[in-house]
């Protein structure tokens, strides 16, 4: 019995999630945005979550979207800390 790549990656959802991380990891080092970095961190999660519940895509996709609130949330308010570095260039010279 054959199986095509999109067969392979249904059932195996954490190797797709996996994947995913690498390739957004990748838009990480072209942007240089940590924004990005936590949406490949998110993934990371999603992709522990597939490994423990296989076949629920919907609780992956929750978990995917929970991880990367939360992470953008946690990112936002350490910019807004005093003191904490911006992450952007300054404009002073």
């Amino acid at each position: 019995m054959s199986m095509n790549l999109t067969d392979y990656l249904g059932q195996h959802l954490a190797l797709l999630w996996l994947i995913l991380a690498v390739m957004i990891s990748a838009l990480e080092l072209l942007r240089r945005d940590r924004t990005v970095a936590v949406l490949a961190v998110a993934a990371l999660v999603a992709a522990l979550s597939a490994l423990v519940v296989p076949h629920a895509w919907y609780v992956q996709l929750l978990v995917f979207v929970v991880a990367a609130v939360a992470g953008e949330v946690a990112l936002r308010v350490r910019r807004a800390a005093p003191g904490a570095p911006s992450g952007r260039p300054s404009d002073s010279v």
